[in-house]
């Protein structure tokens, strides 16, 4: 009795390990392998008793790495660093922030690891609950872009202030206060000297195309959008907005400027974000200082459902 109940309970540990482990993508977890040998070695050569110490550490460890895990401060990783460019890499690379700020690699499409953190936040910040209305938040996204002038964003550094509109038919400016660490991001971000008092930052609202191919990632996670569909989204996108700016620190500039700008309330998961936006901006191994800018991209002709504003 006592050996099955043993066995029952290493083989539950066991597999809750795995599944831990396999999901969390770090190295940490693997570490407690010689554990689980343990617990299988005491099961085969007995006695069964003792199999319950190596399984409750093991245990232990595994419900550690839930809690700890999800806390792991934002971090640049990669699941390919030799892969070749190509235009998806480069699409996933303006949307880095994202996957950044959950130490996440930056540059899969799809990550089934994902999909409970995709719905929570997609529903949380979008109201995105399923394929209808993230193609219609794409669209509205894409139209906002698109319709009016270019918005201008100001960067007041001696009363520490932002000034702007989040998109260009928004009804009114906004002016957000800026901290100290803020100000000297900004300063460092815009290449702005102690003695420059302001800058601006021009068409500030093309950032928001990392917005649209976020959503493509999330979409193409949850089996939203088919391959195609993904695909034919992250071209266009990406291609739009590598012809409004010239460089990945231009991208970067729009990128802080107007995520200050939109985020003004701090939402849930802001401060790993901006950590994240630092490690873009500044870390050599990150790919807006690795890849090119001007790389050619590929257009692939349309298939498939996406919104009309798309297509034309």
């Amino acid at each position: 009795m006592l050996t099955a109940v043993a066995a029952i309970a290493g083989a539950l540990t066991i597999g809750a390990w795995i599944l831990v482990s396999w999901g969390s993508q770090r190295r940490q977890p693997w570490l407690m392998a010689p554990l689980a040998l343990a617990v299988v070695l005491l099961l085969v050569l007995g006695p069964a008793g003792w199999t319950f110490a190596p399984a409750v550490l093991l245990a232990a460890g595994t419900f550690a790495e839930l809690v700890v895990g999800s806390r792991e401060p934002p971090g640049l990783h990669t699941a390919d660093p030799d892969a070749a460019l190509s235009t998806e890499r480069w699409a996933a690379a303006v949307a880095a922030p994202f996957r950044t700020a959950l130490s996440e690699p930056w540059d899969e499409i799809e990550r089934p690891q994902l999909r409970r953190r995709y719905r929570r936040a997609l529903e949380r910040e979008w109201g995105v609950v399923d394929r209808a209305s993230l193609l219609a938040v794409v669209e509205q996204l894409w139209e906002e872009l698109h319709s009016g002038e270019d918005a201008d964003l100001y960067v007041d550094f001696t009363a520490a202030t932002l000034r702007g509109r989040p998109h260009p038919d928004a009804p009114r400016e906004r002016v957000v206060r800026l901290s100290a660490e803020q100000v000297a991001r900004l300063r460092a971000v815009t290449g702005a000297g102690e003695e420059t008092p302001a800058v601006a930052i021009a068409a500030h609202q093309w950032w928001r195309s990392a917005q649209i191919i976020r959503l493509a990632c999330g979409g193409a996670t949850l089996e939203w959008l088919s391959r195609v569909e993904t695909r034919c989204l992250l071209h266009r996108t990406a291609a739009d907005l590598q012809r409004r700016y010239t460089s990945w620190q231009q991208l970067a500039e729009a990128f802080h400027g107007g995520y200050l700008l939109t985020y003004a309330q701090r939402g849930p998961g802001w401060e790993r974000t901006w950590t994240a936006l630092g490690l873009l901006a500044f870390d050599p191994a990150s790919p807006w200082q690795r890849l090119p800018w001007d790389m050619p991209l590929e257009r692939v002709p349309y298939e498939g459902g996406l919104p009309g504003a798309l297509l034309s």
